[in-house]
């Protein structure tokens, strides 16, 4: 069995899923990410969370994508441990 890497996902892409919400709409905002990818529906604001295999299965394309952030960058203002001092 071959593993393939997971699909590099960002907050704030615009996915377009194969099967549309309730209210109609195909898009989705990624607001969490993880083994679960937290998603906002672009037409009624509803948030879901889905497991990161069932997302990559329905995906069918980016209609935009978020920003890349380094986990490892800190912004002004954050806390500073000990280490860095």
């Amino acid at each position: 069995m071959t593993l393939k890497p997971p699909l590099p996902l960002f907050i704030g892409d615009v996915l377009r899923l194969k099967k549309p919400h309730p209210c109609g709409s195909h898009e989705w905002t990624v607001v969490r990410l993880g083994a679960d990818i937290g998603l906002v529906c672009a037409g009624c604001g509803r948030r879901v969370l889905l497991a990161r295999r069932e997302v990559e299965r329905r995906l069918t394309a980016f209609v935009s994508r978020g920003e890349p952030t380094d986990p490892l960058e800190t912004t002004p203002g954050d806390p500073v441990s000990p280490a860095e001092v």
